[in-house]
């Protein structure tokens, strides 16, 4: 799973040497920054304010330089409104990988799957981790729609997305350390162990178990060896 940085061409490279990760962008109308030269997604801005003229001038940049997708606008909590939305704004970005941002209630109504080519998964924290939210990306899977999640800052958050997310981004990561190495941490130690289980022999596979109970397990191990506790919710957005 990609972690997606709103931060600097500058401050990505040096975080992809320090970590030795391979980190991409996340570039969005409030922050602005220049392209890295990573692989990028672009954003709306939508969860704060929507400001269009600086998202069209985005968009101008992308049709340079492809992002893996471009979210269209959205109205935070309000499926119906977001639908609406991406309507709207179709013509203006053919050519584009369209994202459509799930949002509280996408459950009860029919998505344009081949007008877009991903899904991002906005809304409310309850609406991340609802029966609706995993049902959109289980299909958006089978259909090879690219999966992303927004407002990860937590390592329960990234772990609970393992299994159907292909990127991920949170401001609390791209501005905090401390936040981004715990979540750097337990998708590294999920990947490491899913490589270890390729080695098993049949006779030597334990049961297997959900993410959420994996993350539980491991939750006190990289508390000890971190020396502080780790959040349960995200709450930075």
């Amino acid at each position: 799973m990609k972690i997606m940085l709103d931060c600097s061409p500058t401050k990505i490279h040096e975080y992809i040497a320090r970590y030795q990760h391979d980190f991409w962008q996340l570039r969005t109308p409030l922050t602005r920054y220049a392209l890295s030269g990573q692989p990028y997604g672009l954003d709306n801005g939508c969860f704060t304010t929507f400001h269009e003229r600086r998202w069209m001038k985005l968009l101008d940049d992308a049709k340079k330089a492809a992002p893996k997708f471009v979210c269209l606008p959205d109205i935070v909590g309000d499926a119906r409104r977001t639908l609406e939305l991406f309507s709207k704004f179709q013509d203006i970005t053919v050519g584009l990988p369209r994202a459509l941002v799930l949002q509280d209630g996408i459950g009860q109504l029919p998505i344009p799957w081949n007008d877009l080519d991903a899904v991002f998964v906005g809304g409310s924290d309850a609406f991340k981790v609802s029966p609706e939210a995993i049902a959109a990306c289980k299909t958006a899977k089978i259909l090879k729609k690219w999966v992303h999640v927004g407002r990860v800052n937590t390592a329960g958050r990234a772990a609970n997305w393992m299994d159907l997310a292909d990127s991920l981004d949170g401001s609390g990561i791209s501005r905090y350390d401390h936040m981004l190495e715990d979540v750097l941490r337990v998708i590294e130690n999920i990947e490491l162990a899913r490589q270890a289980d390729l080695f098993l022999r049949p006779e030597d596979n334990p049961p297997p178990i959900s993410l959420s109970t994996w993350y539980r397990a491991n939750r006190q191990a990289t508390e000890q060896s971190t020396g502080k506790a780790l959040p349960e919710k995200d709450t930075i957005r």
